[in-house]
């Protein structure tokens, strides 16, 4: 009956995880959708530098160049590591 339970909390946070994540992915569409109508898809919304085309075509949604993207990372395992 615990491992009934215990299985039916992991299969609950597990499906609660994957809506999460959609829901980003959703949201992240809808920031590149909203940047081609003003304009901006393609640039850096940190350093206003373009994004790589490599980059675009390997990440439609991406919103940072590479280098801020990396430097993004970084401190988030910096403050993550606290």
């Amino acid at each position: 009956r615990k491992r009934k339970h215990h299985l039916r909390l992991r299969l609950v946070n597990f499906v609660t995880k994957g809506v999460h994540m959609i829901f980003k992915l959703i949201q992240k569409i809808e920031s590149a959708l909203r940047r081609i109508e003003d304009g901006s898809y393609g640039y850096c919304v940190e350093t206003d530098e373009p994004i790589s085309l490599r980059r675009l075509e390997a990440r439609p949604i991406a919103s940072l160049s590479l280098h801020a993207q990396e430097r993004h990372e970084r401190m988030e395992r910096v403050h993550r590591d606290d």
